[in-house]
C-alpha cells in the first residue's frame, strides 16, 4: 500500500495543506501589480465544481474589474470546455484594450505578470 511507505503520510499533508498563493481579490486589489486603470475581465464556468460562484460575482465590486462574465455550461475550464464562446470575448477584449489611450497602455507594459483568474 503506498499510502504506508515512508514519507507517504508527509505528501499527503502536503497535498492537503498547500497554498494556491494570493487569492484573486488581493492580486486585484493591488495597485503594484495592475493599476486601477488596468480593464479586468473575469470569464467563470457556471459548473465549476472548484470556484464559488458568489465569490466570481463580487469581483466585480473591485474598481479595476470591468466586467464578470459567467459561461453556461462550462465548468473549471472553461477555454478547453466552451473555446467558442471564450474566442469572441477574448477578441472583444483585445478590442476594449486597444481602444485605450497610449497612456493608458504603458501600464501593460509591466514585467509583472500574474496567474488570475
Amino acid at each position: 500500500d503506498p499510502l504506508l511507505t515512508k514519507g507517504a503520510s508527509d505528501v499527503v499533508f502536503d497535498s492537503l495543506s498547500y497554498s494556491a498563493g494570493p487569492l484573486p481579490e488581493q492580486l486585484l486589489a493591488d495597485n503594484s501589480l495592475l493599476p486601477d486603470t488596468t480593464p479586468v475581465w473575469i470569464c467563470y464556468g457556471e459548473k465549476d465544481p472548484w470556484t464559488p460562484p458568489s465569490r466570481v460575482k463580487n469581483l466585480i465590486n473591485l474598481k479595476k474589474v470591468e466586467k464578470v462574465i459567467p459561461l453556461a455550461g462550462a465548468g473549471h475550464c472553461p477555454h478547453d470546455e466552451v473555446p467558442e464562446l471564450i474566442s469572441p470575448l477574448l477578441q472583444q477584449f483585445l478590442d476594449r484594450v486597444s481602444s485605450l489611450s497610449e497612456v493608458d497602455k504603458s501600464v501593460l507594459s509591466t514585467d509583472k505578470v500574474t496567474n488570475t483568474v
